[in-house]
């Protein structure tokens, strides 16, 4: 089995982050990673000192910052994807931030849509709801109690599945509800992307700290978490322990699987621009095949 292939080492100064990878147009992604350092550099937000903005394909752009998890560096990221309509939806994780909502709207077009990755990536969606009142929001049924004050538009699991949102034609929603965390993976046709927040990792998260001062020393004299990437052990471990249901799992992951993607796009850990596919394997393989 090839093994995945992650974004090519980043080339960056203080400010600046230029990645090449599937280069549709160099001249294009040094226009814009340009706009989004001039956008950073201005913000005085805290958080924004480490953001990392990068457009990984055309209508696709990503928001990258440091995050620990008991204790264990895995990284956050949101995304955001224009829909042709000019619309866009948010794949909402890590904090709005002046320059995040800049950039946004430097994007055109109208936040049409907020999906919560999963169970657990709900801790800034009101940032965003408030942001972005008309957007229709989308999730899962836990939200229903956990964010009652917001009025969802669809919970999957609960109706959401069976609605139209407007991006159908693009755009499809995945739910793994044998997941513990209960996760909602975004497909983009037009791109072939994956976007998923607990379902795999793929550390260890170089981007996400490479405005922080890279990868913390502990974790890179304990290995660098690769045995929370994809074939690594603790991930192995971890896909195993936190889907009980295998039966429904293997239901679950079936039209995921049937889609055409190669991109993967994670929550925690570095985008793998290539061999997303076999890099799934590793992981779920085993319980589809």
């Amino acid at each position: 089995m090839s093994a995945p292939s992650i974004a090519p080492p980043l080339a960056t100064s203080s400010t600046t982050t230029v990645n090449p990878a599937n280069a549709h147009d160099l001249t294009a992604k040094q226009s814009a990673s340009h706009q989004y350092d001039e956008i950073l550099s201005r913000s005085q937000d805290k958080t924004d000192k480490e953001l990392v903005v990068r457009e990984v394909t055309p209508g696709i752009v990503t928001f990258s910052i440091p995050f620990s998890r008991g204790g264990l560096p895995i990284g956050g990221r949101s995304t955001a994807i224009r829909h042709s309509s000019g619309d866009l939806l948010l794949y909402v994780s890590h904090p709005h931030t002046p320059a995040t909502a800049e950039v946004i709207a430097g994007m055109g077009g109208e936040v049409k849509w907020l999906v919560t990755p999963d169970g657990e990536h709900g801790i800034n969606f009101k940032q965003y709801h408030g942001a972005y009142p008309s957007a229709q929001t989308i999730g899962v049924p836990r939200f229903k109690d956990k964010l009652s004050e917001i009025k969802w538009t669809g919970l999957f699991g609960a109706g959401g599945e069976t609605q139209k949102y407007g991006f159908e034609d693009e755009i499809s929603l995945h739910r793994v509800s044998a997941h513990l965390n209960d996760e909602l993976l975004v497909h983009h046709a037009p791109s072939g992307t994956l976007l998923e927040a607990d379902m795999l990792f793929n550390l260890p998260p170089n981007e996400q700290y490479s405005r922080a001062g890279g990868i913390p020393t502990l974790m890179k004299m304990m290995g660098g978490g690769h045995t929370m990437a994809p074939g690594g052990t603790v991930h192995g471990w971890m896909a195993s322990s936190i889907s009980k249901d295998k039966e429904l799992l293997r239901k679950e992951l079936a039209p995921i699987l049937a889609l055409k993607w190669d991109r993967i796009i994670p929550c925690h850990g570095d985008v793998i621009e290539t061999g997303g596919r076999a890099a799934w394997d590793q992981v779920w393989g085993k319980f589809v095949n």
